[in-house]
């Protein structure tokens, strides 16, 4: 009677490890992907918004953008998170976009 019940925990402790596996480390790896997501976007939106009010004289727009890609670049590269150009050019965009009320 022991090594049978021995035996039925032992299959309890290996069906819930694999669900731990299937289901709930995918569903961790994803929510700190889209926490990373809301990081980044969040950092972009603060760093346009502050070079659009402190960058004076006669900066343009390409140069502000300069500006904000080269520290969200290093701010990526602190954090060890991994952004392509084109992907950082799009949130730069998108800030500015909806800095200037969604007016092109």
């Amino acid at each position: 009677m022991n090594e049978a019940l021995f035996e039925i925990l032992k299959a309890v402790v290996v069906l819930v490890i694999v669900l731990l596996a299937r289901y709930v480390i995918p569903y961790l790896k994803a929510l700190a992907e889209s926490t990373k997501y809301a990081w980044v976007t969040r950092w972009v939106e603060l760093a346009v918004k502050s070079a659009e009010q402190t960058v004076f004289g006669d900066k343009t727009g390409p140069e502000k953008k300069a500006i904000v890609t080269k520290f969200i670049k290093e701010q990526l590269l602190k954090k060890n998170i991994a952004l392509s150009d084109e992907q950082l050019n799009t949130l730069i965009e998108s800030a500015v976009f909806e800095m200037n009320g969604g007016k092109q």
